[in-house]
């Protein structure tokens, strides 16, 4: 009996409490998804938010590059609508491959090419 007092004293701090948690947790994430940032290291792509680094992901375990997805992704947008920036990572030994949206999809290209190349260079 006590817990039913409780919820029929404090029904409307809880009918509003629910939504009102939804409303922050979505204004947050919306916050969130612009601060995402991709950057091409000497032997790593970081997966970066407000500088912190949130995935790596070694460039000897990058296999290809592409404007196509095939498969399930592991995804990282930065963007709602990010088809136009997409760029696949697909990696080594058949692992899932990374969707990320770069603000540049071919400049970011372009420079993950040339890593990977010079990688490549001096492995063989």
């Amino acid at each position: 009996m006590m817990q039913l007092d409780f919820l029929t004293e404090n029904w409307d701090t809880i009918v509003w409490a629910l939504p009102g948690a939804w409303v922050v947790i979505i204004l947050a994430v919306f916050w969130a998804l612009p601060r995402i940032d991709f950057r091409v290291g000497s032997k790593t792509v970081v997966i970066e938010c407000m500088g912190l680094a949130l995935r790596r992901i070694p460039l000897a375990d990058i296999n290809r590059v592409s404007k196509r997805l095939k498969g399930k992704p592991e995804v990282w947008r930065n963007t709602l609508r990010g088809n136009h920036r997409m760029l696949v990572l697909y990696r080594k030994n058949g692992r899932r491959p990374v969707v990320i949206t770069p603000h540049n999809r071919y400049v970011f290209r372009n420079q993950l090419e040339a890593n990977l190349e010079r990688l490549s260079s001096t492995a063989a």
